[in-house]
């Protein structure tokens, strides 16, 4: 997809904007006469989930409409764990091959569906644009950005702002379409199943009732990884949170492409002798799930894993430097490190969240062990932190 994005994105995206220019325009309607509507989003187990507060408005709307939701297919189990009542259509990133014929099939899926309006929650996703266009919808909502070939596909632009949440600006999306959207509608919850739970304890060695769990997630996804605060000061936090009690047992989480990662960071810093657990890659969404729902708190970069474990209503500290918490900060209890240099935030839709740092990722460097555990020591008691 980012390869379509590069090489043929802008092209594809001026030639069915003219044909767009050329049709007979239609009506621009309403969010009162909305029956179906496709919502679009690819990018960020984040992302998603901060998504669903718009899917909660769509369906307490009056007539509810039906929702469909077009992502990737790793993205399908989180998504039907929020157990609210949409369609997942779904496309493969496996391989270019398979990315091409679940995206066709998608597209045939839609192109057969009623759409009247489409609520394209990319920010500079050229894909997700022709998407928008090659569904058919009547009226199609997108993010507005300073080029041609985005504004000229959308009936409805909506301009960009990073001085609120991401929540909100989502939610400006219904907005331009009559809707109104609350502020209190919140991120889904999520929750695992008891067999979930049980597979979880089995897998990594716990019990009901047992010792303290704590998580660190040391990664920040496979793009922008500026975002990432060194491995062997979470490994140093880790460390004290042991000595201040033995008996917590520490797991360091990830899915399966970033656990090599992981081992060697913590082999390097010693992670491995003190005892500390790299789980990447081995629990499913749900015993992650269950894991976060355990843990008296979560210490992570700016990540997807921050997000679900807010859905979880675990505490969070959330370590921020290249993009803002104002824009993207956990949505639930939380305490935020972000120094707020001069140069940050500097990932922005505008660059595709992509920028090299001339400055060494200053603005996580500066973070240091004390601001962490400072910040764990000011989580919110019902969180079950045992303080220090």
């Amino acid at each position: 997809m980012r390869a379509i994005d590069r090489f043929a994105g802008v092209p594809l995206c001026w030639l069915s904007g003219a044909l767009n220019a050329l049709a007979a325009p239609k009506r621009a309607g309403s969010g009162n006469e909305v029956k179906t509507v496709l919502v679009v989003k690819f990018f960020g187990m984040g992302s998603v989930l901060l998504s669903t507060p718009v899917l909660s408005t769509l369906l307490a709307n009056r007539p509810r409409p039906r929702v469909l939701y077009l992502t990737f297919s790793t993205n399908r189990e989180l998504l039907e764990k929020t157990s609210l009542p949409i369609e997942v259509v779904t496309i493969s990133r496996q391989s270019f091959a398979g990315f091409a014929a679940t995206a066709v099939s998608a597209l045939r899926r839609l192109r057969k569906e009623p759409i009247d309006v489409v609520l394209d929650l990319e920010f500079f996703s050229k894909f997700s644009t022709l998407v928008s266009v090659l569904s058919g919808a009547r009226i199609r909502v997108g993010f507005d950005l300073p080029v041609r070939w985005r504004r000229s596909n959308l009936t409805h632009p909506v301009p960009i702002e990073h001085s609120c949440h991401v929540t909100r600006l989502f939610a400006r999306q219904l907005e331009a379409i009559g809707m109104r959207a609350t502020d209190d509608s919140g991120i889904a919850r999520l929750s695992s199943s008891m067999e979930e739970k049980a597979s979880m304890e089995s897998k990594l060695g716990l019990t009901d009732h047992g010792p303290e769990v704590i998580c660190l997630n040391i990664n920040a996804g496979a793009t922008s990884l500026e975002r990432r605060w060194r491995p062997n000061r979470f490994v140093e936090v880790a460390r004290q949170l042991v000595r201040d009690d033995p008996s917590r047992r520490i797991f360091f989480i990830g899915n399966g492409s970033e656990r090599r990662y992981v081992g060697e960071a913590l082999r390097q810093a010693g992670g491995e002798a003190a005892g500390f657990r790299n789980c990447s890659g081995e629990l499913s969404v749900g015993e992650l799930v269950a894991l976060l729902e355990r843990a008296s708190f979560l210490v992570t970069n700016d990540s997807g894993p921050m997000h679900l474990a807010a859905a979880v209503g675990t505490p969070v500290v959330a370590l921020f430097g290249p993009e803002s918490p104002v824009f993207y900060g956990p949505a639930g209890p939380s305490a935020v490190c972000y120094k707020s240099i001069s140069c940050s935030p500097c990932l922005n839709v505008y660059n595709a969240k992509q920028t090299a740092c001339p400055y060494n990722t200053r603005c996580m460097a500066e973070i240091t062990t004390n601001d962490v555990l400072d910040a764990i020591r000011s989580l919110p008691p019902n969180g079950g932190v045992r303080t220090p």
